[in-house]
């Protein structure tokens, strides 16, 4: 057995003996909101569960919600339904992650314990940056290849999808400090960049990345804009991409380079 599908073998063990624990009220999830620096229990913090077509943006009236208790504890009904899990607490970045039909987001089951179905971390503001520096005039792809720090994989959830999850309960949420919010990373003359992840920036979205070369910041450009031609970033964070094949891709040139190298990788795919 190789060493995903001895990870995958161990996550749904974890997960089979979380289904076993017992709950405080049957039909209900129990979950622990914690610091995910500190460990120690968010008291007040909001979650929601939304089930389709509901949405964090566009929510139903009278969707589940609860408000934790001083020990961070929450209760919300288990429903066969698929769920996106919205946590929000003062202070705190924002959690958005999906549940599949009656369960919990992988990344929440994997920390069951005795008393609770689930844990969910969260981290404390500011939103993390990241800084990429790229040689002078580099155009070219820009792949930052994510690997998952100790105690993290990529776990399968059913025939088609995985999620980035602990494979151990022990799983440290730190990533490099505790506080910790700003990070700088060189990208290889190939325009790589190899990234070590926790949570806290395999979940990075566009707004939180930088590329920098020695000229400056290079601002983020849109194809749909045909004004927006000169060198910039091209792409955005896809959470496809993430979670098949664990990499965020983006391009570096002008709008022309940009469309030059689309058009040479559908060739490639012909």
């Amino acid at each position: 057995m190789n060493k995903h599908g001895l990870l995958g073998f161990i996550f749904a063990l974890l997960l089979l003996t979380a289904c076993n624990l017992p709950r405080t009220t049957p039909g209900q999830f129990t979950v622990q909101i914690l610091d995910a620096e500190t460990r120690a229990p968010i008291s007040g913090a909001d979650v929601s569960l939304h089930y389709y077509p509901s949405t964090p943006d566009s929510p139903e009236p009278g969707h589940p919600r609860a408000i934790a208790s001083a020990q961070g504890k929450v209760a919300l009904p288990n429903e066969e339904k698929m769920a996106i899990w919205q946590v929000q607490a003062d202070g705190y970045i924002e959690q958005r992650l999906s549940g599949d039909k009656g369960a919990l987001p992988p990344r929440y089951a994997a920390h069951a314990t005795s008393g609770y179905d689930g844990i969910v971390y969260l981290y404390h503001l500011p939103e993390p940056q990241l800084n990429i520096l790229v040689n002078d005039g580099y155009t070219g792809p820009l792949t930052i290849q994510l690997m998952p720090a100790p105690g993290f994989d990529w776990v399968k959830v059913d025939k088609m999808n995985v999620a980035f999850a602990a494979v151990d309960p022990q799983a440290s949420y730190i990533q490099e400090s505790p506080g910790m919010r700003l990070f700088t990373v060189t990208a290889s003359q190939e325009g790589v960049v190899t990234l070590t992840v926790t949570p806290l920036l395999y979940d990075l979205q566009a707004r939180q990345l930088q590329v920098h070369d020695q000229a400056g910041l290079l601002p983020f450009r849109d194809i749909a804009n045909p004004q927006d031609i000169d060198r910039g970033v091209w792409g955005t964070v896809n959470e496809d991409e993430k979670r098949i094949n664990h990499q965020i891709r983006l391009f570096i040139g002008t709008q022309e380079d940009y469309l030059k190298y689309i058009a040479s990788q559908r060739q490639m795919l012909e």
